[in-house]
């Protein structure tokens, strides 16, 4: 039997605290962006997680893009913009409304070959910008994705 998700729409009934995380767009040689696939939810993401005390919220985009995808040779070019969301977080028992800044990232060298997943993705993809922002599960990373156009 599947467990059920960790995440789930907003209770009214828990209480909400405020996070804050920043993530980053990948994007190696060929302009490609990476994304990641969460095992147990079964989502496409992009790499993301919560600020540290005493970090930056730039040096939160690296920390995290490196635990998630091992890749540490990535240049952050420019803050690109945030999203914003609330959620149920079944295991703390609260909503959590979250924003998340993102970055535009860029691969030094050739290291899109070199990921090494955090245990949580199963795998990842290198998708051009058009095809990523249809595939990734949730529109705030599609609105995010699809800005590097505009």
């Amino acid at each position: 039997m599947r467990e059920p998700p960790l995440t789930a729409r907003p209770d009214p009934s828990k209480p909400t605290k405020p996070v804050t995380s920043a993530g980053g767009v990948i994007l190696d040689s060929e302009g490609r962006v990476l994304m990641l696939h969460r095992k147990q939810e079964g989502t496409w993401v992009l790499p993301k997680g919560r600020v540290e005390p005493g970090e930056s919220l730039r040096q939160t985009a690296l920390r995290e893009v490196e635990e998630e995808t091992g890749l540490k040779d990535v240049k952050v070019v420019k803050e690109i913009g945030l999203v914003r969301y609330m959620f149920f977080w079944r295991p703390d028992n609260v909503n959590y409304r979250k924003t998340v800044h993102y970055f535009i990232m860029r691969l030094n060298g050739s290291a899109a070959d070199s990921i090494k997943l955090e245990e949580d993705f199963s795998e990842h993809a290198w998708r051009p910008v058009d095809e990523a922002a249809k595939l990734l599960t949730f529109e705030n990373d599609r609105r995010i994705v699809r800005s590097i156009c505009e």
